[in-house]
């Protein structure tokens, strides 16, 4: 077998290994989406499905679509064509209805979005006291469960002012998590960090993923997508150049942009 060869098949076997989730009905369906500003073409057909407990990495260079996916997921943003799918069912287009659908998808965002005038323990408590009507008592106790889970219990009362911005980041994944959420929906969540603070992000999430968390993760860092995730879409000009599992995306890519892509980024495994 030559090395020509070798490479194909090494391409085929990890492509046939069967997907997380496959013998389940999809969680959300990506069908055909566009999405455009003003003559700008942020989305071009694009097609996807996340299945039950996958995590899904979108990777690709900046301004490729992936956030603008992301935002489309729970309805931040109005498609101009195609549909999304929650559990076989179109997102709707009614405000009271598109709340409801964003309370089962948590979203942490590239900046940390806390209230500053409050505390850890109550930034995340805020949401099912507000948005469930759950008690204050049941909130804050479920607060430090969840603060406990990202390793911030002894950190509750502090405001955001006095936490590392891997710290406020953590208090965000905790209050996302605390409305109880089917899909978590991450945009770039290390991005806003020093390289110091990133591997303790990424150690919370990648605890969600072993828990069997939906997850969809819009990210740089390769390492995370090639190790933690179970499918990667690579994007580029609004439109998927290639998906697949890491083994193929980063040991055997089948485009020869995506090759480019990893390579500009240094990328050797």
């Amino acid at each position: 077998m030559n090395a020509l060869t070798e490479q194909f098949a090494a391409g085929a076997a990890a492509v046939s290994k069967p997907r997380k989730g496959a013998d389940q009905p999809p969680v959300l369906v990506y069908e055909n989406v566009r999405k455009m500003y003003g003559d700008f073409l942020a989305l071009n057909d694009v097609s996807l499905q996340v299945n039950k407990g996958e995590v899904m990495c979108l990777i690709g260079p900046s301004g490729s679509g992936k956030s603008t996916l992301l935002r489309c997921t729970n309805a931040l943003e109005t498609l101009n064509g195609g549909r999304v799918l929650l559990d076989g069912i179109p997102l709707p287009t009614r405000e009271a209805d598109v709340r409801k659908v964003r309370q089962r998808m948590g979203m942490v965002f590239q900046s940390f979005e806390l209230f500053p005038h409050k505390t850890a323990l109550d930034n995340v408590a805020m949401g099912p006291i507000t948005v469930l009507g759950m008690s204050e008592a049941d909130a804050r106790a479920r607060a430090m469960v969840l603060l406990e889970k990202v390793g911030l219990s002894a950190k509750a009362q502090n405001f955001p002012a006095n936490l590392s911005g891997g710290q406020q980041q953590r208090v965000a994944i905790a209050r996302a998590l605390a409305m109880e959420p089917e899909v978590m929906l991450f945009d770039e969540p290390t991005s806003a960090l020093d390289p110091e603070t990133v591997g303790e992000v990424l150690n919370v999430m990648k605890k969600l993923a072993q828990e069997g968390m939906t997850m969809i993760v819009v990210t740089h860092e390769m390492s995370f997508a090639q190790r933690v995730a179970n499918w990667v879409v690579v994007f580029e000009n609004g439109a998927i150049m290639e998906e697949g599992p890491p083994s193929q995306i980063f040991d055997n890519p089948t485009v020869a942009r995506t090759r480019d892509f990893l390579g500009h980024l240094g990328w050797n495994g």
